[in-house]
């Protein structure tokens, strides 16, 4: 499991988060995990996405980390553990608390070390989860 990895995810989180709130995927691609790039191909369709995200729920202002929370998916070669790093955007269209940015963090595969296998803004129209609150 990536819990021990805790503060190392959320050193990688953080990092993307940045990334997200300044459009760069010149550097976020390659933090990708393998699965993610199978679907992105290359750094001009992430910034697409990225520039997609920003039209749809406006520019980050500013984002500070809420919380970690710990998972695993199911895949076709087994149980993937993965983190999820919250944080809690305000950008130029909703105000701080509406919307959350979550970051991925998976451990890469056949490797030791830390991937992002995806990211995404997401809001909660039925009420925040408690690990949010």
């Amino acid at each position: 499991m990536l819990r021990g990895l805790g503060c190392e995810a959320k050193g990688l989180g953080d990092q993307v988060a940045l990334d997200y709130f300044d459009e760069n995927s010149q550097d976020l691609y390659p933090r990708m995990d393998l699965g993610f790039k199978n679907k992105i191909h290359n750094e001009g369709d992430l910034k697409a996405v990225l520039h997609h995200i920003h039209f749809l729920y406006g520019n980050p202002t500013a984002y500070d980390f809420k919380v970690t929370t710990y998972g695993h998916h199911s895949t076709v070669s087994g149980l993937k553990n993965y983190v999820d790093v919250w944080y809690v955007l305000r950008t130029t269209q909703f105000p701080k608390g509406d919307h959350y940015l979550k970051i991925e963090v998976v451990q890469a595969e056949g490797a030791t070390f830390l991937d992002v296998g995806g990211l995404g803004v997401l809001t909660f129209p039925d009420g925040l989860p408690t690990y949010l609150k």
